[in-house]
């Protein structure tokens, strides 16, 4: 995977995780992914849930991810989280990236 096969998440929308434990891990991971910055270090690998909203929007768009790698940023109190599509199919990944770049 090359890395810009991965769309930031701008600072203007706000990112609610959730870890689905129990979910199976023998799907389809997609070539496409999301990168975000994030205060917590995220375990890898793990399944997560992310609902995607603009912050002075109502309404969120909701997809499943796995992430691939987070990273502690030099001295900064964040991580940044690579995740690529999970579970999704081509419809709802153009979905999500063109909700992100709407903005």
């Amino acid at each position: 995977m090359k890395p810009n096969h991965y769309t930031e998440i701008p600072a203007t929308f706000e990112v609610q995780l959730e870890q689905l434990k129990d979910y199976d891990s023998k799907k389809h991971i997609s070539a496409r992914g999301i990168m975000f910055y994030h205060p917590y270090d995220i375990e890898v690998p793990s399944i997560l849930k992310i609902s995607l909203k603009m912050i002075s929007m109502t309404g969120s768009v909701d997809f499943l991810v796995k992430t691939l790698k987070s990273e502690k940023i030099g001295n900064e109190p964040l991580f940044e989280i690579h995740c690529n599509f999970y579970d999704t199919n081509a419809e709802k990944e153009d979905e999500v990236l063109s909700f992100i770049s709407s903005y």
